[in-house]
């Protein structure tokens, strides 16, 4: 098993239902072809530096996995085929994954992007109460 980085753009013009249907459907890929997404990090949408297939914006994504070269064959055919993918990039980031840091490290972002246990609020700091009147100054002999 390797580890990967994919990014790729969906077309901006779509709606947000489209635009996630097609996340969940890249993210399936990775899944189904025995790969381990261990992160999916949405950019949202922004502004293209020129226009790709007609459209001047488009929604990143950033898939972070551990899987095969055919994982990231299939995963790069169904970009090409999909007309809702205008752009795509997926490298190479290490070739071996200790499977058991892998684990750890994505219990690790759960377990960061897991909302905080429900603790006491804490009271807010109390500043020190100013005097009402001011100090006289010191009168120099």
């Amino acid at each position: 098993m390797r580890r990967y980085e994919s990014v790729w753009v969906v077309n901006g013009d779509l709606p947000d239902e489209e635009v996630k249907s097609a996340i969940d459907k890249f993210s399936g890929i990775i899944s189904s072809q025995g790969g381990t997404l261990v992160g999916l990090d949405e950019w949202g949408r922004r502004k293209l530096a020129y226009k790709i297939q007609g459209t001047i914006r488009g929604y990143f994504v950033l898939a972070d996995f551990a899987g095969s070269s055919e994982t990231v064959q299939e995963l790069e055919r169904n970009y090409r085929i999909d007309d809702r993918i205008i752009r795509y990039l997926t490298t190479k980031k290490s070739d071996k994954v200790n499977l058991e840091a892998l684990q750890a490290e994505i219990a690790a972002k759960a377990k960061a992007a897991a909302p905080p246990a429900a603790e006491p609020e804490a009271a807010p700091p109390v500043e020190a109460a100013a005097p009402d009147e001011p100090a006289a100054p010191a009168k120099e002999e």
